[in-house]
């Protein structure tokens, strides 16, 4: 796994680039174009479910779980024994009716994982992301100041300052993996462009922390039943 930006106990991220995880994120953007995007149709929230159900496949699944991803985290994030501590996410960012050009402004993650101080956020992209059109902008070395004062809301954890200056909107090529720690303050970049962007993250821990052991293990991601849902 060759590391493109580094120094991740300064900036509070860094990017990772290796072969095989780009081959294998272009076989999953081929499936899920070919085989999820197809069914899309003009109803909104029939097109969430798709999208969250892209998390779900095997082969997305394979990438969060690959050893060079897993690599990183124990060789250069010292992570001991990692552990996943909630599901892979996806994060679809578009102009039409189904993204609504959502995205979070700045915020934190570490509200919604409240696992250890060792937590990292990996996250991906199935398409190139540059400067320009939907994206991530980071505030490089944020994370240095711990929880910044926000807002706990249904989305996120949005803080109260949201003009900040000495902000990096990232480069990253499709499959390449930006691992992020929870206090580092970011948002998403929309478009009022016709682009689209799916990405995923998946958080880990560190099984081995002190700190969590302590806490029993406790992780701010939870799991629910609508047991009503067959009755639709």
């Amino acid at each position: 796994m060759k590391l493109i930006s580094d120094d991740f106990e300064k900036n509070g991220f860094l990017i990772a680039s290796a072969s095989d995880l780009k081959e294998h994120m272009h076989r999953v953007k081929s499936k899920i174009v070919e085989n999820f995007l197809l069914k899309f149709g003009d109803a909104p929230a029939r097109n969430r479910n798709i999208i969250k159900l892209t998390a779900e496949s095997i082969e997305v699944k394979r990438f969060f779980c690959s050893q060079a991803l897993v690599s990183v985290l124990t060789d250069h994030l010292d992570l001991l024994e990692p552990v996943q501590t909630g599901p892979i996410v996806t994060h679809y960012t578009s102009n039409d009716l189904t993204g609504n050009n959502y995205g979070l402004p700045y915020h934190q993650d570490w509200p919604s994982m409240g696992t250890s101080s060792k937590a990292v956020i990996a996250w991906t992209s199935m398409s190139d992301i540059g400067r320009q059109g939907p994206g991530l902008r980071v505030i490089p070395g944020s994370h240095l100041r711990g929880l910044w004062p926000g807002t706990q809301t249904e989305s996120g954890y949005v803080l109260e300052q949201q003009e900040i200056d000495n902000y990096h909107d990232l480069e990253i090529q499709a499959g390449d993996v930006l691992f992020m720690s929870p206090f580092l303050v970011h948002k998403t970049r929309t478009s009022q462009g016709d682009g689209w962007k799916l990405s995923f993250s998946c958080r880990f821990d560190d099984f081995q922390a002190p700190d969590w052991s302590e806490r029993n293990f406790v992780s701010a991601y939870k799991t629910s039943v609508d047991r009503s849902t067959y009755l639709s």
